[in-house]
């Protein structure tokens, strides 16, 4: 298998052209990755070594951006809550929209626009060195050595990002509830065991899982269909980004919109 995309005469050819490649290119690394692991021929060394990378580069940004997504969580819901004289339901708000939105969007973020871009200039750079036209030439499986172990580590990483962004938000948001607002914890901590549900964090991770392989698919895809040297593996990031954002949110909508069906609300069955 060679990794060059065929010339389209045209911006919506050019799309459609990568839109088809791209869906044929998941099929193949899912289809890889399977056998790959029945086989016990996934490279467990490779494995590891990306799942502390994309783990050291993704946990500290996680977590600084979801801390102030809580106190602004915090902030506009105490501040709508004071006015209509709802200030204890607080912890409900914050088990819909950090549990139920905010942390799996978080990790989505983190492993589209930190991990992946960092899977892609990976990548692009062994294309434009011809480390991976070698790797061909001597007959190893490109998918199964470099994209296979990578899909695994980016759905380890975003579990464990999932939980600890959850956490995180959800501690910022009760701490802000009770030093700054001056409300009591019982109240927070009452609503929040009433309105929050197991499945809804078990759906953040379920999301988080499927934003890791949607952003790492793309990356992987980009990077290894990189040419023009330096400028184009630049390019082939930047594309990487914008399309897994684009893709995680479109993911986002349809996950969010089969859980409310699936999943009714409480208080309503």
């Amino acid at each position: 298998m060679t990794y060059e995309l065929p010339t389209a005469k045209g911006p919506l050819r050019e799309v459609a052209l990568q839109g088809g490649y791209l869906i044929g290119f998941a099929v193949q690394a899912f289809v890889t990755l399977a056998r790959a692991a029945a086989r016990g021929r996934l490279s467990l060394q490779e494995t590891v070594s990306q799942t502390l990378f994309i783990g050291r580069v993704s946990t500290a940004p996680s977590l600084l951006l979801m801390v102030p997504i809580g106190v602004f969580v915090a902030v506009s819901v105490g501040e709508l809550a004071g006015r209509i004289g709802a200030g204890g339901y607080s912890g409900a708000v914050v088990a819909f929209v950090i549990v139920g939105q905010a942390s799996a969007l978080v990790c989505a973020l983190m492993m589209a626009g930190v991990a992946g871009s960092a899977i892609c200039t990976d990548l692009g750079s062994r294309k434009i060195r011809e480390e991976i036209d070698a790797m061909e030439v001597m007959g190893l499986d490109v998918v199964e050595r470099l994209v296979a172990p990578r899909l695994v580590a980016s759905m380890v990483v975003s579990l464990a990002l999932c939980a600890m962004v959850t956490f995180g938000g959800v501690m910022a948001c009760y701490l802000y509830h009770i030093y700054v607002q001056h409300l009591p914890a019982g109240a927070f901590l009452a609503t929040f065991s009433q309105y929050g549900r197991t499945s809804d964090f078990v759906m953040a991770l379920v999301k988080a899982a499927v934003f890791a392989l949607t952003s790492t698919l793309v990356a992987t895809f980009k990077g290894l269909h990189a040419k023009g040297g330096p400028r184009g593996v630049a390019d082939a990031v930047n594309e990487a980004v914008v399309i897994a954002f684009a893709l995680v949110f479109i993911v986002n909508t349809v996950l969010s919109a089969l859980y409310t069906v699936i999943v009714p609300a409480v208080g309503a069955y």
